[in-house]
């Protein structure tokens, strides 16, 4: 399937939706993503939804193999309804389908989140998602659905991905002693492979997925990364967003012993760090998105291989 521009995916979705949005339903571009569009659905004026859209239902990439996009959204709208029995804060789901049957797009309608739009977190934000992001990890996940979300940032799973991405970045641009670095990597992380927890983890809490008023962080936004794994994984996630701060961790919960040391989060940010790396690459032609990546490859080279 071609990529469809907004006006199209709205024009499309309007037909694909004629007997399930609200009547007097007007649907528009608003947001784009590398995989992704978010549509804006104005009901009267005064209602509003966002309807989230796979730009594609299956694509393959350098960085994650062959996603299929359908998939992806049916276990978004499981992690859903996990979260907000949890009372992590999300939009609120009205509902969602998987294509098949000759429909075109996989889809998903939620409420419209009014929020600040911070682009920098202060140190009382940080403080709240730190108490958000310990809450998802602790969420427990019933044992028939840990397999419907994959532990794709199991320890496993992370070594097996980091020699990829890594590798792949390397083929496009210069990064420095990407060999030693991915086997560095791989041993800190092997030695976790026995005790690492396996728990819920949102893995794309930047500023745009968290909806803010004030210092209130209403609604996190974005699952489709959400999988089971090594809390660690997220942990060195946000330290690649550059959110790991001391007012997040403080409000995360865990005491200092328990959290992973330095090591440890660097060898998991350089999934993210390559990851970055390859979207500046082969998504958005952005060389600064590049630079950060290896730039970042670089710190945990130095922290890793000394």
């Amino acid at each position: 399937m071609e990529v469809p521009d907004e006006e199209q995916l709205a024009e499309r979705m309007t037909g694909q939706l004629a007997d399930r949005l609200p009547r007097g339903s007007r649907v528009s571009p608003w947001r784009r993503g590398a995989d992704y569009a978010a549509l804006l659905v104005e009901v009267d004026g005064e209602r509003r939804f966002v309807l989230r859209v796979p730009l594609r239902e299956i694509a393959p990439s350098a960085y994650d193999g062959t996603v299929d996009f359908g998939a992806v959204l049916e276990r978004e709208a499981l992690v859903h309804g996990i979260l907000a029995d949890a009372g992590v804060p999300v939009a609120r789901l009205r509902g969602w389908r998987r294509a098949r049957d000759g429909e075109e797009h996989s889809w998903m309608l939620l409420d419209f989140v009014g929020n600040d739009e911070v682009a920098e977190l202060g140190d009382a934000q940080l403080h709240r998602l730190g108490e958000v992001l310990g809450r998802i990890h602790r969420t427990p996940v019933p044992g028939p659905l840990r397999a419907l979300l994959g532990a794709e940032c199991a320890p496993e799973a992370m070594i097996r991905r980091i020699g990829a991405r890594v590798g792949a970045l390397a083929d496009r641009v210069p990064v420095r002693d990407h060999r030693a670095l991915v086997e560095a990597a791989t041993a800190v992380i092997e030695r976790r492979c026995a005790q690492a927890p396996r728990r819920l983890l949102h893995m794309d809490l930047r500023p745009e997925n968290l909806c803010f008023r004030g210092d209130d962080l209403v609604a996190v936004i974005d699952l489709s990364n959400c999988t089971m794994g090594d809390p660690a994984a997220e942990l060195g996630r946000m330290r690649a967003y550059g959110l790991l701060d001391g007012p997040l961790l403080a409000g995360y919960g865990p005491q200092e012993a328990d959290l992973p040391g330095e090591e440890t989060v660097a060898a998991y940010a350089t999934d993210t760090f390559a990851l970055l790396g390859l979207l500046g690459a082969d998504e958005f032609a952005d060389q600064d998105l590049v630079d950060r990546g290896t730039a970042g490859l670089e710190w945990c080279g130095k922290v890793l291989c000394g």
